[in-house]
C-alpha cells in the first residue's frame, strides 16, 4: 500500500491550481501558444480558454497576456503568442515547490500497522 494525493491551490474557498491546471500553465510556458498547449495536452482550445477565464475571474487578474498573429512590419513572421503573466509564473511555481515537498514526504511514507491482505 502506499498514499496518494491530490494537492490544490485555494483561494477564498474556490480552487484556483491544481495538477491540470499547473500542466496547461507549464505547456503555455513551453509552447508560447494557447493553442499548441492544448494540442499538446490533448484538450481542446475552448476548454483551456475557459480555465484560463474561470481562473482570471477567480483571481481578479489574468493569468496569461495573447498577442494576435497576422504580418509585422511588411513581413509574414509575426506569428501570435501567448506568456504566462508574473502572477502565473509565481502560482505555478509554487504549487511545483510544495507538489514535490508532499510528494517527497509521501514517499518516504510506510504503512507498517496494517496487518497484510
Amino acid at each position: 500500500m502506499q498514499y496518494a494525493f491530490r494537492l490544490y491551490l485555494n483561494a477564498d474557498g474556490q480552487r484556483i491550481l491544481g495538477k491540470g491546471g499547473a500542466q496547461i500553465l507549464e505547456s503555455i510556458a513551453e509552447c508560447g501558444s494557447i493553442s499548441e498547449a492544448a494540442e499538446e495536452l490533448d484538450m481542446s482550445y475552448k476548454f483551456v480558454w475557459a480555465y484560463l477565464t474561470r481562473m482570471r475571474r477567480r483571481l481578479r487578474r489574468p493569468l496569461v497576456v495573447t498577442h494576435r498573429g497576422g504580418t509585422r512590419n511588411g513581413n509574414n513572421k509575426g506569428g501570435g503568442g501567448t506568456v504566462l503573466t508574473p502572477t502565473a509564473k509565481a502560482l505555478l511555481k509554487e504549487f511545483k515547490e510544495t507538489e514535490r515537498l508532499v510528494q517527497n514526504i509521501v514517499s518516504k511514507r510506510r504503512i507498517t500497522t496494517v496487518p497484510p491482505l
